[in-house]
Parts: structure tokens; sequence; C-alpha cells
């Protein structure tokens, strides 16, 4: 049978990307099915690395009700593409909050406290990153293994059950396979019985001298009914909307 000739729109995003936004999609219709009664504290999103926001407008559109979207990037161009897609997305959104900040991701635990004490309370619900430099921007302003692991750490720990990080790594930048390799590590440490680690990589790029690609899927699994009589911990995303706590689920 000949191939077909059809051709796809140009902004489709690529199969690695679709199976992040895949993953992120159904941590936020998870969220929404535990949070039925809209009782709990609506979450945070985070894209750790905004680009040109393509992945912030998509986690914008999947959001359950009232979340808040903090988008970071350290380029400036980065922050006025990201922010012109935003303010169109926002339109279909207008319940949801997107807070922006022209800084590194590093810098997301010094963003989360300067955050008012009731936004920081609520619920880590998904994040992402994507790799290496921004598309059609400087070549030479690349993410680095030691600022991204700072960042991914920081949401790690904070990730609440049934959440998920994705990141989106390049081996084809310099130090990009380095990064890559650092990621894989904390990814692999992580406890088999708290996350659900899955990495889906190029199989033909690499060994052809090409641009290798590679996704990884960090998800924290449900706590069981028996973990939720045995810890002090509200479930995630149940606190009432006056609470206090904060949570972490590392």
């Amino acid at each position: 049978m000949p191939a077909s000739t059809a051709t796809l729109p140009l902004s489709r995003p690529s199969l690695l990307d679709g199976l992040a936004h895949a993953a992120l999609a159904r941590a936020c219709a998870a969220f929404r099915q535990a949070d039925a009664a809209g009782q709990g504290l609506p979450p945070l999103l985070v894209d750790a690395t905004l680009g040109n926001g393509h992945d912030a407008a998509f986690l914008l559109s999947c959001a359950p009700p009232e979340a808040l979207l903090l988008g970071v990037d350290i380029q400036p161009e980065a922050v006025r593409a990201a922010t012109e897609r935003l303010t169109a997305a926002r339109q279909s959104r207008p319940d949801c909050q997107v807070q922006i900040f022209c800084r590194g991701h590093q810098d997301l635990p010094q963003i989360w406290a300067g955050l008012p004490p009731h936004l920081q309370q609520r619920p880590l619900l998904a994040g992402i990153f994507n790799l290496g430099w921004l598309p059609g921007g400087d070549k030479s302003c690349l993410t680095q293994a030691g600022t991204t692991l700072a960042a991914l750490d920081f949401l790690l720990e904070r990730l609440m059950p049934q959440g998920c990080l994705s990141v989106h790594c390049y081996t084809g930048n310099q130090g990009g396979p380095e990064e890559e390799a650092a990621v894989l590590r904390r990814a692999a440490a992580l406890p088999p019985r708290r996350w659900r680690v899955v990495h889906c990589r190029d199989a033909n790029r690499e060994a052809a001298g090409g641009r290798a690609e590679s996704l990884v899927l960090m998800e924290r699994l449900p706590v069981s009914r028996r973990e939720k009589q045995g810890t002090d911990l509200p479930p995630a995303g149940m606190l009432g909307r006056d609470g206090r706590q904060v949570q972490k689920f590392f």
C-alpha cells in the first residue's frame, strides 16, 4: 500500500511532546476527579522552561479550575513570546491565574517563597521541562545539568500524589548528553513504591549522527488507603481553602 500523502499541520507537537502532554493532561484529569466537589485548594502548575510558551499554553488549556500556572525562563525574548501566547490562551481560561518570571529555573525556591502564603499552600500537580536552547533563539544559551537538577529536585519534593513531572531532553547540544544522564540518574533513584518513572527515547537518530531526544516522565503514585490512615497529612488537594499546612510528598 503506498504511503499516504496527507499532510499534518505544522503546529502539531512532536511525538515526545504529545506523550508529555498526554501524561500531564492525565494528572489534571485525576485531580478534577478526586476534587469533584471543589472543596480542596486549586493546584499549582509549573513550566520551568517557558520557551515560546507552547507547553505552558497546553497546561493552561487542561488545568483544573482556578489553577495557578507559574512560568519561568531566563531569556527575556522567551518571556515576551510566552507572555503573548499565554495572554491569548487565558481568554478561554479566565478562571486560572498565570505568573511569569524572567529568572532561571534554579530560582524556583525563591520564586515559591515569594508567593503569598495562601498560594504556597496549593498542591503542585504538574511540571514540565523542555531542555536545551530556545527554539529560534541563541543556541549558546543552554540549560545546564546543575541548575536543571536543582529545579527538578525542588519540584519532586512538592509533587502531590497522582501528579506528574515531564522532562524533554536533547543530546545534540553541548552538555546535552550529560544533562540527560543526570536527569535519568535522579529519576532512577526515586523509590518505586512511591513513583512510576518512564523513559522514552529515539532509537534511530543518535547512531546515525542525528540529534537524539528523550522524554522522562515521573508520576507520583496515589496514596493507598492504608497509608492515608497511617499519616497525619490530609489527602493531596483536599486541604480546606483556609488550610495552612505545607504539603510535601517526596
